[in-house]
């Protein structure tokens, strides 16, 4: 009569421990721990994983997402048609070259926003940073 008794008695267990597991799961907890938890202690067990405290994942849940902003990117603000210059570090003027390969030597840094630029609409040479503006 004895074995009859431990083998329900092992399978309630392992029932309670899967259910632990199940529940320990869903609330982004380890399941292996609190399988061992559900299994070695019943019901109890199971009643832990509702008293335990919030486990980050149920913290970020709770938390209320704010939309992010996004983060306006600088550009060069100038006529796309029209030729471009640029003086070097040594006052000799670069082009003529298009607006798109003034605008790439700045995001790559051959040229700093402090470099003298000019186009066919500006009356006199600017510092490029007086044309940088933030995109919307």
């Amino acid at each position: 009569m004895f074995w009859p008794d431990l083998t329900t008695a092992v399978l309630a267990s392992t029932a309670v421990g899967l259910l632990s597991a199940y529940i320990a799961h869903r609330r982004g907890r380890n399941p292996l721990g609190w399988f061992a938890i559900g299994f070695f202690f019943g019901l109890l067990g199971i009643l832990a994983i509702f008293f335990a405290p919030p486990s980050r994942k149920e913290k970020e849940k709770e938390m209320p997402s704010q939309p992010i902003k996004p983060v306006p990117k600088p550009y060069l603000f100038g006529p796309i048609n029209k030729f471009w210059y640029y003086l070097d570090p040594s006052h000799q003027q670069v082009g003529p070259m298009s607006y798109e390969a003034v605008s790439n030597a700045w995001k790559e840094g051959k040229i700093s926003p402090k470099t003298f630029v000019w186009n066919e609409d500006l009356e006199e040479w600017k510092p490029l940073q007086d044309l940088i503006r933030l995109q919307n």
